[in-house]
């Protein structure tokens, strides 16, 4: 009975050993993997914003910045993104970087660019009739399937795909009108985008706590009218406009950031942005940079009596009071924020053209 009551008492100190073993293993794990989901959704993000405005760098000039597309709507768009409170425009508006303040959810980022291998600057429309094909001054670099963006004298624009091109008569043949792809009539101007251009949206699934990307032109091979999963583990996103407005030291560069605020108001805010105005377009062009946080968290929820985590997080806390957010969180996970600046590169180009 002795030997039986020193093994039952040696089992109990094992299991507890194992016990508390086992907890700090799954404490690290869960810890590393939000770690990992952080930092993974951080390169996709910055991947894509710094390939922002690129096909486009002439736009602010020949009205393309704010210039609705009207073929690309919000109506079906899945959830996140379909929430009002993003306050989202009901066509695609074209801006290289916008960013949709979600105010206590997430904040949504939208990024249009192209990837023309040629053909960067805009084209001359000498013919755009229904029915014919499109002649331009010149189809240097356009190629069969690329997407092209046209400029139209009311101020909007709207996008076709090339299936053929004649360089003997600089004519090119468009696709058939689809709800997406709409044609080139009457076009001014066109811009390539080349095959593949990014009409993204980026923003956090808080039912499913991850981060995902829905394409607004909706192809097939880009996940069709759903979402795509980026990165799970990710509870929050905030972003904010790095502003160029020469209110800096002198003789600080072109493309410092003098300022940073928050995507909201009048100047700012997304309807200011995506007004189709001379001062949405000027104020476009300040934008050289964003500042963006995202909040991953644990997997498994901890013991109170091994984590009690605060209440709340502060997101930019180097920045003045006006410019931060606090975050809301659940004291039995553990969170890690991840931070950074990225320049929209593309974008700064607008100043030579």
């Amino acid at each position: 009975m002795v030997g039986i009551l020193v093994s039952l008492i040696g089992t109990l100190a094992i299991m507890a050993a194992f016990s508390v073993y086992e907890g700090k293993k799954r404490t690290t794990t869960s810890g590393d993997d939000a770690q990992q989901n952080g930092s993974y959704a951080l390169y996709e993000l910055e991947r894509q914003v710094r390939s922002a405005g690129s096909s486009i760098v002439q736009g602010k000039s020949y009205s393309v910045w704010g210039c609705p597309i009207t073929a690309l709507t919000a109506a079906a768009m899945p959830a996140p993104f379909n929430n009002a409170a993003l306050g989202l425009p009901a066509t695609t508006p074209v801006v290289p970087v916008l960013i949709a303040a979600g105010g206590t959810s997430p904040d949504a980022i939208s990024v249009i660019g192209g990837d023309s291998s040629q053909q960067v600057f805009k084209i001359g429309v000498t013919s755009a009739t229904a029915g014919n094909p499109v002649v331009v001054g010149n189809s240097f670099g356009i190629l069969p399937n690329d997407y092209l963006l046209g400029t139209l004298a009311n101020g909007t624009c709207q996008l076709g795909q090339a299936t053929a091109v004649t360089t003997a008569s600089n004519s090119i043949t468009v696709a058939a009108a689809t709800t997406q792809i709409t044609g080139l009539v009457n076009s001014v101007n066109l811009f390539d985008l080349g095959p593949e251009p990014i009409f993204t949206l980026f923003g956090v699934d808080t039912t499913s706590n991850s981060l995902v990307s829905f394409d607004q032109l909706q192809r097939t091979a880009n996940g069709g009218k759903g979402t795509l999963p980026i990165a799970d583990g990710i509870v929050q996103m905030k972003a904010l406009y790095g502003i160029h407005d020469g209110t800096g030291p002198a003789g600080e560069s072109t493309y410092a950031v003098d300022k940073w605020v928050q995507p909201v108001g009048a100047t700012w805010g997304i309807g200011a942005l995506t007004a189709n105005t001379v001062a949405a377009a000027a104020a476009a062009t300040q934008i050289v940079a964003i500042r963006v946080a995202v909040v991953a968290q644990s997997r498994l929820p901890e013991r109170t009596s091994d984590y009690v985590g605060n209440a709340a997080l502060t997101l930019f806390p180097d920045l003045p009071a006006a410019e931060q957010y606090s975050v809301a969180t659940q004291t039995q996970y553990r969170y890690k924020v991840y931070d950074t600046t990225i320049p929209i590169r593309n974008a700064m180009i607008v100043q030579y053209y």
